[in-house]
């Protein structure tokens, strides 16, 4: 992911890269409310079919900008835009979340997560 900016983040969200075809289809499906954050690379889209509670989603486009984001996306529901390269998705919750227009920095992946 290249970088539109110099600019510094002042949230951090630590997520689980999902990457394989078969990580991106399961994402957070067969998980609690309380599952740690994912981040599903080249997925355009998300589907929370076979979810038993709502999902907290981004979508990013290849500049790390956060192009569209829905809060409390129900069961059986469908997101997706043209432009989008990865998607974020978490258990629906209170509190601070993406927005439409951030950009994100990708600070460190590894096999032990976030340094």
């Amino acid at each position: 992911m290249r970088l539109a900016s110099d600019e510094r983040p002042g949230l951090v969200h630590e997520l689980r890269v999902l990457s394989t075809w078969a990580e991106r289809l399961r994402g957070l499906l067969g998980t609690t409310p309380d599952a740690t954050p994912v981040l599903l690379v080249r997925c355009p889209s998300v589907h929370t079919f076979g979810m038993r509670y709502e999902l907290d989603v981004a979508l990013v486009g290849e500049l790390g900008e956060v192009l569209v984001v829905r809060r409390s996306l129900r069961p059986r529901e469908f997101l997706s835009h043209p432009e989008a390269v990865c998607a974020i998705e978490r258990p629906a919750r209170p509190g601070e979340w993406l927005e439409e227009g951030d950009h994100l920095w990708v600070v460190a992946v590894g096999p032990g997560g976030i340094d």
